[in-house]
């Protein structure tokens, strides 16, 4: 039976640090939430059969601005004392792709986050990489057109809101899955297509 895993990511963030691409005196975006599901699938249904969210201590700005708590909802203290090192998340997310055999979407291109990470915290893909898929550019190209929704937004988009908090890794990627989920029953999509897919 397929798999695939869809992931989103958090990181460091401060006002105005997304127009000024993170090119302030000291901005990187260093993830600190990185989460994930894996889905099986069967006759054009996707079902999760794990799910993986780990907190993650940034290394250069390890003190979260006001802004990216109130953002994420992800509290300093909450971080502090349930957040693991990058190295150690990334050898569990490692783990969890099943050692980089199944391919992983992201809503954006949340890849270039990830490489961004590596090479703060001094790193390189040990193993094969994962097989990266910007899940919204491949859409765009069916053109199905999703006015800027960002990930959080996708089951509200589609008529099918979730409870929870956008910017929460967590809550993000299940709204991915309600979008894909919908496109498939509405017959927009088939599995071929997902499997398709070409990414980095």
């Amino acid at each position: 039976m397929a798999a695939l895993i869809i992931y989103d990511t958090e990181f460091t963030a401060w006002p105005g640090s997304k127009q000024r691409q993170w090119s302030g005196e000291g901005e990187a975006r260093e993830i600190i939430q990185l989460a994930a599901i894996k889905v099986t699938i069967d006759n054009q249904q996707l079902k999760t059969v794990a799910s993986f969210n780990v907190l993650v201590k940034p290394l250069k700005n390890p003190q979260l601005s006001d802004y990216i708590q109130q953002l994420t909802g992800i509290q300093q203290s909450v971080l502090d004392d349930h957040g693991v090192d990058f190295v150690s998340c990334a050898e569990l997310f490692y783990e969890f792709t099943e050692n980089a055999s199944l391919p992983c979407f992201s809503w954006g291109p949340d890849q270039q986050v990830l490489m961004e990470n590596f090479r703060i915290n001094h790193l390189t893909w040990d193993h094969q990489k994962p097989h990266f898929v910007d899940l919204k550019s491949q859409l765009l190209t069916l053109n199905l057109d999703f006015k800027d929704c960002i990930s959080g937004e996708l089951a509200a988009f589609v008529g099918k809101p979730l409870s929870g908090h956008k910017h929460n890794a967590l809550f993000d990627v299940k709204n991915i899955l309600v979008l894909l989920q919908t496109l498939l029953n509405d017959k927009r999509l088939d599995i071929a297509d997902i499997l398709e897919m070409r990414g980095e």
